[in-house]
């Protein structure tokens, strides 16, 4: 083996390139030639220590043991290029055969390397097969490698939730899904990852549209409900350059960052069929007339399908009367949180609908203006809001409790202004409860002198934090216990917003451009794709396992490369898969998987 020189020019700027590659000479019947074994990019050392280079690589490949190490960097150097010369021909070895095959061999020469995580690459990857991304990604103009790119920032988001330069380093240092693809991720860049995120962003709506038709053709799902809600992510590092990322309301409680909002539809059954990002500080209500253009376009798409047009189930920051006469004009019919309290409900006629050890719901059915009105009052949440009220009201009044006593204290703050802005503030921090009271500050020439309050809405207070909630929709035909189980299916986008944000890795984000940014979620939108398919074929299974619970016991499986020397002086290297754990073989039998993933190759040199 030896090191030379070779060049690349570029077609766009005429700039030439130089980089070294690993090669040797062998014999053919046309003469000597010279086969390229490696690329090594440039080298970081001069040409002089490149022979030595060269001899020390083909060392380690064979086996050979130094008497003397070579020096720093020049060692890693070696090291880390055989390591992929032996990656690259395991490429091309052979697959070891089924029956025995038998080697004498020194067991001081058994050695394993090369370890990477097989288990939660091999689910995905069915996932993604099942869902037929590849053949989604070819209809938009996909090429090959960018589908293998693709796989990886997907798969990536699923099993190590990161940033594309860590899902890179997962690639080439931790996992087999290189393996499992038959890619080369060894030279990918940082660079190539951020322009497949931009080419899927630029591809969403097509993407999205062929993911609910292979999920819907997979699971034999009707899509009678159509759920949509929104929640938000905090961006982190600089934001200047974002127009989404805006200061608004965060769901998180973070405040001090700029907020990007996420807007998802699911179906019935928990399939994402559309998602959009909107800036941090958009209405929710403002959101629904973008996501009613996804909607009509999947109508649109299998009219056959929907003989009647789904029920869209949404919360009341969506769920205004402009969004809601849109919905009606558009053909659709919806379940909704009313904004207002209903007027005129009679004092009796409460009907038990559930009952539990944990809750009782009750509800009372009204019909106003062509819709029906439900009045739900569930136990459970009375008890949670009592408990609510009680810690804001004594936080409350600990606080004008404070502002009062500091009236007749020597250094108690007594300027009717000052008193007025505490006032406010504290008003500020706990305004759900702050509305019910009625305060009074007594002040002369410019001094408070005393401060007192009241509860001056009693009744208002108690229905507020009494466990009601009330439904509205002009689903007629449709029951009591009907139309609120239909809204309780909302918790599957809770459940999904979940997921998204503490087992896929939608929060915190880094980017600071708006095609990153929505890249970055729609990445993670596209890895709950796989996640909702695994989860169902486990749940069809008995198996109602948490993600992260998946995924620690599936990165327990490892390929490895098993290193022996045999009698006769030959090294053996062997490329294999462990054996599965019971945790392991569960999770593949409801999938119907193979309990050892990729085929054992032997490589001898």
């Amino acid at each position: 083996m030896f090191i030379r020189t070779a060049r690349k020019k570029n077609r766009r700027s005429d700039q030439i390139y130089y980089y070294q590659q690993l090669v040797e000479s062998v014999r053919t019947p046309q003469g000597p030639r010279q086969r390229v074994l490696l690329n090594l990019g440039a080298l970081p050392i001069p040409p002089a220590q490149w022979p030595e280079l060269a001899k020390r690589i083909e060392a380690i490949y064979l086996g050979q043991q130094s008497l003397y190490p070579a020096p720093q960097p020049l060692e890693a150097l070696a090291q880390h290029y055989a390591t992929l010369l032996r990656q690259r021909e395991f490429s091309r070895a052979a697959v070891l055969a089924s029956e025995s095959q038998w080697e004498t061999v020194d067991l001081a020469s058994l050695s394993t390397g090369e370890c990477r995580t097989v288990g939660g690459e091999t689910v995905a990857w069915q996932a993604w097969q099942d869902l037929g991304l590849s053949n989604i990604l070819r209809e938009t103009g996909f090429t090959e490698s960018q589908l293998q790119q693709a796989a990886l920032l997907v798969i990536g988001r699923l099993l190590h939730p990161g940033s594309e330069r860590e899902t890179a380093a997962w690639a080439k240092e931790m996992s087999a899904l290189e393996e499992i693809l038959g890619a080369d991720f060894k030279n990918l860049s940082n660079n190539a990852l951020y322009r497949l995120a931009d080419l899927l962003v630029a591809h969403q709506a097509e993407i999205e549209v062929g993911l609910a038709r292979a999920a819907r053709e997979l699971f034999s799902l009707d899509e009678k409900i159509i759920l949509y809600d929104l929640t938000n992510t905090y961006m982190a590092g600089r934001v200047e350059a974002s127009q989404l990322g805006q200061r608004g309301h965060s769901k998180e409680k973070r405040h001090d960052r700029p907020l990007l909002t996420l807007a998802l539809v699911l179906d019935g059954d928990g399939f994402p069929k559309a998602s959009r990002v909107f800036p941090g500080n958009i209405s929710e209500a403002s959101t629904l007339m973008e996501m009613l253009t996804a909607l009509r376009a999947e109508l649109a798409s299998d009219p056959a399908l929907f003989q009647r047009a789904p029920t869209v189930v949404m919360d009341a920051g969506v769920a205004s009367a402009a969004n809601l006469a849109a919905l009606q004009e558009a053909g659709f019919s919806y379940i909704a949180v009313s904004r207002t309290r209903p007027t005129d409900i009679p004092a009796e006629g409460m009907v038990v609908i559930k009952e539990t050890d944990v809750t009782t719901i009750q509800v009372q059915r009204l019909n106003q203006d062509g819709e029906v009105i439900l009045c739900c009052q569930s136990s459970a949440r009375a008890r949670k809001e009592a408990e609510m009220r009680t810690r804001m009201q004594q936080r409350f009044e600990e606080g004008l409790a404070k502002l009062a006593a500091g009236l007749s204290k020597p250094r108690g703050i007594k300027s009717y202004a000052k008193v007025m802005e505490r006032l406010g503030r504290l008003r500020e921090r706990y305004p759900t409860i702050a509305q019910f009271y009625e305060i009074h500050v007594e002040h002369r020439d410019g001094q408070a002198s005393r401060l007192t309050w009241e509860i001056a809405q009693p009744e208002q207070l108690h229905n507020r934090f009494a466990g009601a909630y009330y439904l509205r929709s002009n689903r007629q035909d449709l029951d009591d216990a009907e139309l609120w189980s239909l809204y309780m299916m909302l918790t599957q986008v809770e459940d999904a917003f979940r997921a998204l944000k503490s087992e896929l890795g939608l929060r915190p984000v880094y980017h600071r451009l708006d095609r990153r940014l929505a890249g970055h979620l729609f990445i993670t939108v596209l890895a709950y794709h796989l996640l909702a398919t695994i989860q169902r074929r486990l749940r069809a299974k008995g198996l109602s396992y948490r993600w992260q619970t998946i995924r620690s016991r599936l990165a327990t499986q490892m390929r490895v490369t098993v290193a022996l020397t045999n009698d006769k002086g030959e090294h053996l290297y062997i490329r294999q898969t462990t054996d599965p754990e019971p945790s392991h073989l569960e999770i593949y039998r409801a999938l119907n998987l193979p309990p050892k993933p990729l085929k054992t190759k032997i490589l001898q040199v």
